[in-house]
């Protein structure tokens, strides 16, 4: 059988490394953006410190540029196959 003391006293143990000493609660924080490892509010980027959490993020972010530029030039693309024949009557 299970021993409900010993079993009280694991979960209050585990509370008690994620949560504050003083407060009770868990302390606020933000999760790197790659790894998920908490990290301090102040950090900008959203990084930890690991190396390859940087150059990953880094990689990401240029990642997300050049897709917003073709998405804008895809759009272009597409609403000049509308617009344009339509100015071209009207020419």
């Amino acid at each position: 059988m299970v021993d409900a003391k010993k079993v009280r006293e694991n979960i209050a143990r585990m509370t008690n490394k994620v949560s504050s000493v003083t407060s009770g609660r868990v302390q606020p924080h933000k999760h790197c953006r790659i790894c998920f490892t908490p990290i301090k509010l102040s950090a900008e980027p959203r990084v930890c410190k690991n190396q390859e959490c940087i150059d990953k993020n880094e990689r990401d972010e240029r990642n997300q540029k050049q897709m917003r530029i073709w998405m804008f030039i895809f759009f272009g693309i597409f609403a000049f196959g509308f617009v344009g024949p339509i100015l071209f009557r009207l020419l």
